[in-house]
Order: structure tokens, then sequence, then C-alpha cells
């Protein structure tokens, strides 16, 4: 990440694309998206996004870096347009809370291992 000022502003540059590299770490073998779009319930941003592909796995995100305040349809739009990936955690049906981790389907809907046991 690079921050600076321009005139009467701060201009973060984070990169689009980050290296990935071989099982053995080595190695790097291509570009992989650096940067997601995260919903999380009512919090909405720019995350890192960790290639996890030398374990061949899918990837992971970390918190939201960068807040975004328009709503979700204005987010989606700015995705889009900016060509970033959108990843949207389901919420459960009861407590209406984002869900990290594990989920189950109870009464139509997705509940959330917390509310599941209660």
């Amino acid at each position: 990440m690079d921050i600076t000022t321009e005139k009467d502003f701060l201009v973060i540059r984070v990169p689009l694309k980050q290296d990935v590299f071989d099982y053995f770490g080595e190695e790097i073998i291509g570009k992989a998206d650096n940067i997601v779009g995260i919903i999380s319930g009512d919090e909405i941003g720019f995350a890192y996004q960790i290639d996890m592909s030398y374990k061949d796995k899918a990837p992971q995100w970390t918190k939201i870096f960068l807040e975004y305040w328009e709503g979700e349809e204005k987010f989606k739009t700015l995705c889009n347009k900016l060509k970033i990936d959108i990843y949207k955690y389901p919420v459960c049906s009861k407590c209406h809370k984002p869900i990290y981790g594990s989920f189950t389907w109870k009464d139509g809907g997705v509940v959330c291992f917390e509310c599941n046991c209660s």
C-alpha cells in the first residue's frame, strides 16, 4: 500500500494483483487478485484477498480495510466498474448477523451455529 497526498487529497494506492507462488514459495507462477469487495451484513468495503492456491484451497479475506458508505447497490456497481470480485457473507435468518463460519438450514433459512444451538 502506498499512501501519499496530492494537492488536497489523500491518495491510497493498493495493487489490484499479487504474485502467486508455487507450493514451496520459491517461484512466481502467476498473478491473482489482491482486492475483493466484501458485503458483511451492514458492513461494506474492500478487503485484501489472500491467495491459498498453493494449498489447493479457495482464497481467504482480511478484515475490511476501506469501508464504503453509499449502500450495497452502489458498491456492487462500483466493484463491477473496477472489475473487482464481490463476496457477500450469508446472514442468519434468526439473529440477522453475518455468518463467517459454519451454518445450517432451519425453518426455511440460513441459521448460524449460535442460533441453531439455542
